[in-house]
């Protein structure tokens, strides 16, 4: 996934795929950035974040405005943050390679 239309492709795509997704909602778009929301209920949703510059991208689960769980790539390395310490970085090495925003919405 290197481009804003294939991550709001895929972002679609698991809205219409996975069950418990009730809505996507495009946040903020930039030139460089792109920010969407996956919601399963309104006070619990997906933030995906993608970078350009960076190439970036980040998969947050967030509970009552909490990361409760997430998966990022920062500098071509896939982190995770488990359930039980969201704010740690575990390495994660099999990181989220095809259709990221589906693979994201399986693991959690």
């Amino acid at each position: 996934m290197n481009t804003f239309r294939d991550l709001l492709q895929e972002a679609q795509d698991a809205f219409e795929r996975v069950w418990f997704i009730q809505a996507v909602q495009d946040v903020e778009r930039t030139d460089l950035t792109l920010s969407l929301r996956l919601y399963i209920r309104a006070d619990v949703f997906v933030h995906v974040f993608y970078g350009q510059l960076s190439n970036s991208l980040y998969f947050s689960l967030i509970e009552h405005g909490r990361r409760i769980f997430g998966i990022d790539r920062e500098g071509g390395e896939w982190h995770l943050h488990p359930y039980d310490a969201p704010e740690k970085h575990l390495p994660f090495s099999e990181g989220l390679v095809q259709r990221p925003p589906s693979q994201f919405s399986g693991i959690c």
